[in-house]
């Protein structure tokens, strides 16, 4: 039953997927914080589905797309909903044009990577604001909507959109490195800001945020200019 084994991170996607549908009907019911911890649970299972999959040897082509697709509804179209009708709504036709904007970055984005990336391989970096990144900024935005004008929302919709389709290179975390720890650090952050929303703890989520791009820039950066000295040595 070697199939078996493709169970476990497939079952993971769907549990993403069912978050991420449950997420829009208790939005539209104008239940924001309730879509948004669906939406949390929905990124630690995107969290988990790979490396379950690359420890069990299950990785495919069918797990990266059926990945993609429960990436699509939490990550692309729940947050452009929850973007809509908890800020946009009032702006009508032109609220809901750059809500499918955002969602059509993250399907863009989305697509890019599956014509990029390996399915039995995690690189330790990635091209563009991964989508669940871009969602948990929209998804702390709602949690402090009382607090945001509609035009900032429009900015920042808008902004997201485009830093998923940028060629900004972002550290992913692979192996035990200070980069995954640190990436961890800022999960925890996160969940600070998810279950203390305030500008406090979203300013340290951000700052931390900072930090992980400087330091995974000197990692880089490091790791080339070994890499020169070894070939000139060479």
């Amino acid at each position: 039953m070697s199939w078996a084994r493709y169970l476990a991170p497939n079952a993971l996607s769907a549990a993403n997927i069912a978050c991420g549908f449950a997420a829009v009907a208790v939005a539209a019911d104008g239940r924001f914080e309730a879509s948004v911890y669906l939406l949390v649970l929905a990124i630690v299972l995107d969290s988990f589905d790979g490396a379950v999959a690359r420890w069990l040897s299950a990785t495919s082509r069918f797990g990266q797309e059926m990945d993609s697709f429960s990436d699509a509804l939490s990550f692309g179209a729940a947050p452009a909903f929850l973007l809509f009708f908890a800020f946009l709504r009032p702006l009508g036709g032109w609220g809901l044009a750059v809500c499918l904007v955002y969602l059509l970055a993250a399907i863009l984005r989305l697509a890019r990577f599956n014509l990029t990336s390996d399915a039995h391989v995690k690189d330790s970096r990635t091209i563009g604001v991964p989508t669940p990144v871009a969602a948990s900024y929209i998804m702390a935005a709602v949690l402090m909507r009382d607090q945001l004008e509609t035009g900032v929302m429009v900015v920042v919709g808008l902004a997201f959109a485009g830093l998923m389709l940028s060629r900004i290179r972002l550290p992913n975390p692979k192996g035990k490195t200070l980069i995954t720890g640190m990436l961890m650090v800022g999960a925890a952050n996160y969940l600070l800001v998810v279950f203390l929303p305030s500008w406090y703890t979203i300013g340290w989520w951000n700052t931390w945020n900072v930090v992980i791009l400087v330091a995974a820039h000197a990692q880089e950066r490091r790791l080339e200019v070994d890499s020169e000295v070894s070939e000139a040595q060479g």
